[in-house]
């Protein structure tokens, strides 16, 4: 048990540390069934580039735990299904909540209890704000849940609360480790059902035009870079947590994601790594720009992952989205702080090449730095593009829906201070038998619209196989 009295409001940390035994889905499963309430699995299904360490599984079950859901149209919340006012400001609400109660917890446990959720890219203070039925963001506290150390190897079983919380945290933690102490593997996923072409929110003809409107705002200098978006639906015929499973191996990412929330649930194979920010204040971003497919030759996909390090038009991708996000953290970073340790390097995951840069900054000192920070530079910048806030309002105007969770960010906001959030990208959302994914990429003035096109396929394959579906661009449909 860990705790401060030092702080009125102070909450306790009681763990317990088990060896890892079993895969995280069987543990997932074990804990919270293959389908079933709210459950929440933050997934480091690959350890790569210094990330991918820690998992996360959790579902509402403490005395204090609740769902809270966001409408941005009329800042509306609910929690656990009530009203609970409008015209609220979501960050401020994580903010205060979060601030009220910090958790001094063990410096090994990088989650002390929290919010854990999506907040999706229409949450963003600039552009239009469209009225949609369904949540624009949606957050599970956790008081009671397990951390997965995929490089110790073991399982830590967390409970947090104050101290009045003791015997039922004590029994829970008990009745987990057993639990854990009886997982069986889990049988192979089933192959998806085969169900064709997804549909595409626009043809190739209006893409194509789309970026003739993209372009046109380049040269008339009142954007420099936009992430241009779009949407595909597939239908789903067998259960989420199977295509996830499948999702997971053909595709593994360091900040891979399995969110089961009232109403639909999401699934995330994000490398892309929006924020994260350590107990001290030490912020981080790694926007990616820049995509290339894998190739089966060796020798032919060393020779792709270099051109896509030496080319023109990717690296002035990349170097716009990384002056931005520089500014972005320097009007809430101490002076001096704001740094480039990694500019452009490539990162290989299991279906495409990325260029990616790291920049890092120290957060001047304010209560919920952290959460306050994600706010700050919310949406990514590598959703937008540049300069961002006339590049949103543009992009608002021209794409064809509402992104929805996509080009948001998924994550945890923890009671130490810490927060972990990747970009939604690579990404489906379930909900009434259907996945919806998103799919885009940065255009510039030198953007070729056959490359373009043929990127967004790349970037949404793994997704769509994963429902026995494929790109309507492939196939040669979606043209008129």
């Amino acid at each position: 048990m860990t705790g401060s009295t030092g702080r009125p409001g102070t909450w306790l940390a009681w763990t317990r540390t088990l060896p890892l035994e079993g895969d995280t889905e069987a543990i997932f499963a074990a804990l919270h069934g293959a389908d079933g309430g709210t459950a929440v699995w933050l997934d480091s299904a690959q350890q790569a580039y210094g990330m991918g360490r820690w998992s996360i599984i959790g579902a509402p079950e403490g005395p204090r735990d609740h769902v809270v859901e966001f409408w941005a149209a009329d800042g509306r919340v609910r929690i656990d299904g009530a009203d609970a006012g409008s015209g609220i400001d979501l960050w401020e609400l994580l903010a205060e909540r979060l601030d009220a109660n910090p958790v001094d917890a063990p410096a090994d446990l990088p989650f002390a209890g929290g919010y854990v959720g999506a907040i999706g890219y229409g949450v963003k203070d600039i552009g239009t704000r469209r009225r949609m039925p369904e949540p624009d963001a949606q957050l599970v506290h956790l008081s009671r849940f397990v951390v997965v150390d995929h490089v110790d190897a073991v399982v830590q079983v967390v409970a947090t609360g104050p101290a009045s919380d003791e015997a039922d945290a004590r029994s829970w933690i008990a009745a987990t480790a057993r639990r854990l102490g009886e997982i069986a593997p889990l049988a192979p996923p089933l192959a998806p059902p085969s169900a064709g072409a997804a549909e595409a929110s626009v043809t190739r003809v209006r893409y194509r035009r789309d970026l003739d409107a993209v372009r046109s705002w380049l040269l008339a200098g009142d954007s420099y870079e936009a992430c241009y978006t779009y949407t595909l639906r597939c239908p789903v015929d067998d259960a989420p947590f199977e295509a996830y499973r499948r999702l997971r191996r053909a595709n593994p990412a360091p900040y891979a994601s399995y969110l089961r929330m009232p109403g639909r649930t999401i699934l995330s194979c994000s490398p892309e790594r929006y924020l994260t920010v350590s107990r001290s204040g030490w912020a981080e971003t790694k926007p990616i720009k820049g995509t290339a497919r894998r190739l089966a030759d060796p020798a032919a996909d060393r020779a792709a992952a270099a051109a896509l390090a030496a080319d023109p038009k990717t690296r002035s991708e990349n170097l716009m989205i990384v002056d931005l996000l520089r500014n972005d953290l320097g009007r809430i970073s101490a002076p001096g702080t704001v740094d480039v340790p990694q500019l452009m390097a490539v990162e290989t995951y299991a279906t495409v090449h990325q260029l990616v840069t790291s920049v890092r900054a120290r957060l001047l000192p304010r209560p919920a730095a952290g959460v306050r920070a994600a706010g700050a530079l919310f949406p990514p910048g590598s959703m937008t593009g540049a300069p961002k806030r006339r590049t949103v309002e543009l992009l608002d105007a021209l794409e064809a829906e509402p992104r929805g969770v996509y080009a948001g960010v998924i994550g945890a906001f923890s009671r130490c201070g810490a927060v972990d959030l990747s970009v939604v990208i690579r990404t489906a959302v379930v909900a009434d038998g259907v996945a919806r994914i998103g799919t885009g990429g940065a255009i510039t003035i030198d953007s070729d619209p056959a490359a373009e096109a043929d990127e967004t396929v790349a970037k949404s394959a793994a997704m769509l196989r994963a429902f026995g579906c494929t790109h309507p661009f492939e196939d040669g449909q979606s043209r008129a």
